[in-house]
């Protein structure tokens, strides 16, 4: 049986008594397992708005958007395609090491290039394809094939629920708070609290896309590390959801705040909650994007326990668990960088204040002894 989703306060490490990954060469570096750098899969910690630590100026990056048809069907094809150059660069990435990991000027010169690529390929995702649907159990399947295919429908399963719980949000929340007169909401505060959600479901509708096909020629080709590296090792995933993360403290502070000076607000909350067929709840559903990669990390690290040496899809799994484990501590990097910036201010802040009622006590002392002179 699969475990269970984690708990937002709880961490998801990879497996310590079994070694998870095989060492990979590093060409003319050397060779290190990918366990030597100790990288954890940590969920993220707190949450407040502050602006992406690798932004220019603290200004968040905007994704650009086009309407161009060549361009749509161009990342939609390359989607169905089942992604192959993705996977050869990230496969030579892997090769070359961590280096681009741990080194600032390459960081900062891959993510440029990488930037740009990927600004000229972002649009709105906004087209109909096929669900993605595992065909029925074929005879004289080994126990492990068994057990991959069973993990292969639990990442459909649930991704088709992330994916359904995000544009709940958007439509049964976001859409009628932005139509709705009198507004609940300015609009402001509407962008606030529905920040990047859908930039995220965008990059999930994409994968969602590549997953289909996949699962389409499961039987013929048992692969599936090489749709998570094309899908998730670009640069807009941790954009969108670093930006998510670092904005939900307040974006929950906003909706606590109506509620607590709108009753007509929280009473619409309540509706909605009261239609839903689960009877889930906004703050759940906006808790949803915080817990998907350390989903995805304990669903691949069942598939990769469960993929022998030799399969073909060893080497891209590990590769998948990788880039989804430097994620998530990319997005706790950034979400620590946030904090900190935040405590300073309110440091800041807290001086200031001081400074300034000090100067105002000085001032009305003064005052009252030329008060007190004069008369």
């Amino acid at each position: 049986d699969l475990p269970p989703p984690p708990a937002l306060d709880d961490s998801v490490k990879p497996q310590t008594d079994e070694m998870i990954y095989d060492d990979v060469e590093n060409g003319d570096e050397g060779g290190n397992s990918s366990l030597e750098y100790g990288w954890s899969s940590s969920e993220f910690e707190s949450y407040e708005e502050q602006s992406d630590s690798e932004c220019k100026n603290g200004i968040p990056r905007s994704f650009l958007r086009s309407n161009h048809k060549k361009q749509m069907q161009k990342l939609v094809k390359a989607a169905k395609d089942g992604t192959k150059d993705g996977l050869e660069r990230t496969r030579a990435a892997v090769k070359r090491g961590r280096s681009f990991i741990r080194t600032k000027s390459l960081i900062a010169q891959d993510h440029r290039s990488s930037l740009e690529e990927e600004q000229n390929l972002f649009i709105d995702v906004d087209c109909k394809h096929p669900e993605a649907i595992l065909t029925p159990m074929p005879e004289g399947l080994s126990q492990q094939q068994v057990v991959r295919r069973y993990i292969l429908g639990s990442v459909v399963d649930s991704e088709k629920n992330y994916v359904d719980a995000l544009k709940r949000i958007l439509e049964q929340y976001e859409k009628p708070l932005s139509e709705m007169e009198p507004k609940f909401l300015s609009e402001r505060k509407l962008k606030t609290v529905f920040y990047r959600v859908k930039e995220i479901l965008q990059c999930h509708s994409l994968f969602q896309i590549a997953l289909a096909s996949r699962v389409s020629e499961w039987d013929s080709v048992e692969m599936i590390g090489d749709v998570f590296v094309a899908s998730f090792s670009k640069s807009m995933v941790l954009d969108a959801y670093s930006e998510y993360v670092n904005n939900f403290s307040t974006a929950v502070a906003v909706l606590k705040k109506t509620c607590a000076t709108k009753p007509a607000f929280l009473e619409f909350l309540k509706q909605e909650q009261e239609a839903s067929p689960d009877r889930t709840t906004l703050y759940s559903l906006m808790m949803k994007p915080i817990q998907r990669f350390p989903q995805f990390i304990l669903l691949l690290q069942d598939m990769l326990k469960n993929t022998s040496k030799g399969h073909p899809d060893r080497l891209p799994l590990q590769m998948a668990l990788t880039e989804l484990e430097t994620l998530a501590e990319k997005l706790n990097e950034r979400k620590r960088d946030a904090d900190q910036r935040c405590e300073v201010k309110q440091i800041a802040k807290a001086i200031n204040e001081r400074y300034l009622n000090k100067v105002e006590r000085s001032f009305l002392q003064l005052y009252s002894k030329i008060i007190f002179a004069l008369y």
